[in-house]
């Protein structure tokens, strides 16, 4: 029986992105809670395909969260940008494994927002949506992941991760101390 929810979970942790972009665009925000220095991590496998959902506060990314108002915080952005579309250093899937980047998305609409049509921006919490997928010739042997984000975004103090292998489901909290998710 447990085998047999499996494939709807995983079907639900892949569809779920889609699902609560559309949410939170109509919600701006508040479907789930926004704590700063806090991301939230949502790991799913499923054959050879590693996918990852990151959802955080821009402030714990970028220092601040609303469209950038100079150059500093423009070049903020931009390096910011650079650091996510690398994500094979942000995220290592076990080496064994022999997983590739094949693909990264960013959702960020107060960044892409235009200064005038933004104004109250500046209130309001921001955060940025972003999903990752790798894929792994030799999935048998991927065990684990260890998430660099800690390094690269020095605001980042948490991670509140969730696992859906074949194995089953696993949530753990991750830090700068303790950042490499196993299952």
């Amino acid at each position: 029986m447990k085998n047999a929810l499996l494939p709807l979970t995983l079907a639900w942790l892949i569809a779920a992105p889609a699902f609560a972009q559309h949410e939170h665009k109509h919600d701006h925000g508040h479907q789930h809670a926004h704590v700063h220095g806090v991301a939230k991590l949502e790991v799913a496998v499923d054959g050879g395909n590693l996918s990852l959902r990151l959802e955080s506060p821009l402030e714990g990314l970028l220092g601040f969260e609303h469209a950038p108002r100079n150059d500093q915080e423009r070049a903020t952005v931009v390096e910011m940008r650079k650091k996510l579309a690398d994500a094979g250093k942000l995220f290592a899937p076990t080496t064994a494994a022999q997983c590739t980047l094949k693909s990264v998305q960013v959702a960020a609409p107060s960044l892409d927002a235009k200064p005038a049509a933004s104004q109250n921006t500046a209130a309001e919490h921001a955060d940025l949506d972003a999903d990752f997928l790798f894929n792994c010739a030799q999935p048998a042997k991927l065990t684990g992941l260890d998430v660099r984000l800690f390094q690269a975004f020095p605001n980042m103090r948490r991670i509140e991760a969730q696992v859906v292998t074949a194995k089953g489901q696993k949530a753990t909290r991750l830090s700068s101390k303790m950042r490499f998710l196993s299952w």
